[in-house]
């Protein structure tokens, strides 16, 4: 979910414009709570305050929750799965999955710290876990993405 948000450039400055929203807020929140904590404004304001905090909050732990929920409640998700990557595509493999899919199948792929996101569609990705690899196999597998994969 992470990785979504950075997807296009788009989506990375609403993200960053939302953030700095609401540390905007905040920040006006507490010097009004510092300054004049009984005056109206500062009343006012505190739901909104409130609302931003709560916005704060999900934005970062959302994705973990999501992920946690959706990785308890699929018995393929918890399977052991390999990935063979060919210059057809890709092919997973498990005991409860196996699943091959051309490169003109993906829509697109994003990079994370942790992850690599292939998109099957604009909203519906696949995450491929960078520890899976080694530092050569990691190298071969971003540029086999980018050769691939267009944009």
């Amino acid at each position: 979910m992470k990785a979504y948000r950075k997807k296009s450039a788009l989506l990375r400055w609403a993200f960053r414009f939302g953030v700095a929203f609401v540390v905007l807020v905040i920040g006006l929140g507490a010097a009004l709570l510092v300054l004049a904590p009984h005056s109206n404004v500062f009343q006012n304001l505190l739901p909104l305050i409130a609302l931003c905090i709560l916005w704060l909050f999900m934005l970062w732990v959302s994705p973990y929750l999501s992920a946690r929920s959706q990785f308890r409640g699929s018995p393929a998700a918890k399977a052991p799965t390999t990935l063979e990557t060919t210059e057809s595509g890709l092919h997973f493999h498990s005991q409860v999955i196996d699943s091959k899919l051309a490169w003109p199948a993906f829509a697109g792929s994003v990079e994370e710290k942790k992850v690599f996101a292939v998109f099957t569609n604009p909203k519906i990705f696949i995450p491929i876990p960078k520890r899976a690899f080694s530092s050569d196999q990691l190298i071969a597998f971003r540029d086999m993405l980018r050769d691939n994969i267009r944009l």
